[in-house]
């Protein structure tokens, strides 16, 4: 046994080849830094993908009163646009894990990046193109339905009603905007009484909390709101529109760094594979020496 150890060499640590330089420690230390950054920027496009969903369902369900009196469809394109969204940051922030260990999974994480970043670009423009048009639109559209639709649709007369009662308000401009109805006989003596006994502003104007049935029978400043609610609508589809508009233009920068990290990830790991090709064969070779 002691003659045989004679012939057997002590290990050696492995030589580097001679026609490749020692691994680059920055590099490795640069792929790892992506990584982490990539990591973070996922977590926080989560966050943004929460806000996405919670912003819809504000919109949707607690102001979706409000949609039938806003006729553009590019508000509730926006909204619909804003889920899809939301759901394409959650996922791509809980995929980033796979993403960061498997080169397959990576290559279809920064797909998916892309085309979110493509969906997020379509509801800036959505947001962006309303934006500018929904003043004159809502100036024409909120009389119109005051005037002719609020007693041949429902929906139009929901929405009025809601309105009118959240923005303490009645009418367009003014509490006259609802058409008053004439007295058939204007030579009366009580005519006048009459026309003042005729209800013609809806209940939803009264300022009272509990606006009981036929409330609104007195269009007095004590019981009616006067002004009217086109500057509150306005506002309202202001508001949501920059919501809209600053949360999409939020993920999009990160959408960005993240697509930024992931190819520096992605290009880093191709250099420290084929960095050094010989280094299997470097660690079998010196068996032989």
């Amino acid at each position: 046994m002691e003659q045989y150890l004679k012939y057997v060499s002590p290990m050696r640590p492995v030589p580097q080849h001679r026609g490749h330089p020692p691994r680059n420690r920055r590099s490795k230390n640069c792929t790892g830094c992506c990584s982490k950054c990539q990591l973070f920027v996922s977590y926080l496009l989560v966050i943004v993908g929460i806000l996405f969903l919670a912003l819809s369902i504000w919109l949707y369900f607690f102001r979706g009163d409000l949609i039938p009196l806003i006729r553009s469809d590019f508000y509730i394109q926006s909204i619909y646009m804003a889920v899809v969204c939301g759901i394409f940051n959650i996922v791509i922030g809980f995929l980033v894990h796979s993403a960061v260990s498997n080169r397959c999974v990576l290559v279809f994480y920064l797909l998916m990046l892309i085309v979110s970043m493509i969906l997020e670009g379509c509801l800036i423009y959505f947001t962006f193109s309303y934006h500018t048009t929904y003043r004159q639109e809502l100036e024409i559209s909120l009389p119109n339905d005051i005037l002719n639709n609020y007693n041949s649709d429902l929906n139009i007369a929901k929405a009025v009603n809601f309105l009118q009662k959240d923005a303490k308000c009645c009418g367009s401009n003014a509490f006259n905007d609802w058409p008053k109805p004439e007295v058939e006989d204007h030579y009366l003596p009580y005519a006048k009484t009459v026309m003042q006994r005729v209800q013609y502003v809806p209940d939803s104007c009264c300022k009272s909390t509990h606006q009981r049935k036929g409330c609104a029978l007195s269009d007095s400043p004590n019981n009616i709101f006067y002004r009217g609610c086109l500057p509150f609508l306005k506002e309202e589809v202001y508001n949501n529109l920059n919501f809209l508009f600053t949360v999409t233009a939020a993920s999009l920068v990160l959408h960005l760094a993240n697509l930024l990290f992931g190819c520096c990830a992605c290009f880093k790991t191709d250099e420290d594979e084929e960095e050094n090709p010989f280094k299997d064969y470097d660690q079998e070779m010196h068996l032989f020496d």
